[in-house]
């Protein structure tokens, strides 16, 4: 749980800099689910009560975006700062992770995998944590 909270303050320089168009939404005051595939709002709402319970909500709005493609599910979180994302420390890429471990085996243990990807604001990819 520790290791979480810790995430939780690198998920806060994570933020909600998104347009509309990015699927079907799911809307709290702390956190934006956006899904593509409407058979998916289940896992988009198992991912926000993951959040809640994990304690990765932070002070600002974070926005996600689960989407799927042959092989993988994609959770998609928006960076603010796409030079911080690149320099990441391999410490906090572990802990990425680490929470891609944990939301796999709470929520996509009966499916195709989930990975993590960091994104910018229009959700176009900056990184994928497992090409690293």
């Amino acid at each position: 749980m520790l290791r979480f909270l810790f995430l939780g303050s690198i998920l806060l320089s994570l933020s909600a800099s998104c347009t509309k168009g990015h699927g079907n939404k799911l809307e709290s005051d702390r956190l934006d689910i956006y899904f593509e595939f409407k058979e998916d709002e289940e896992r988009a709402a198992a991912i926000g009560k993951f959040w809640k319970d994990n304690e990765l909500l932070g002070d600002q709005k974070q926005t996600l975006r689960l989407t799927k493609d042959d092989k993988t599910y994609l959770l998609q979180l928006i960076a603010t700062d796409k030079k911080d994302v690149k320099n990441m420390p391999f410490s906090e890429l572990k802990l990425l992770l680490d929470l891609q471990k944990s939301i796999n085996e709470a929520i996509f243990m009966d499916s195709k995998p989930c990975e993590i990807l960091l994104c910018d604001g229009s959700f176009q990819v900056l990184i994928n944590i497992n090409e690293l």
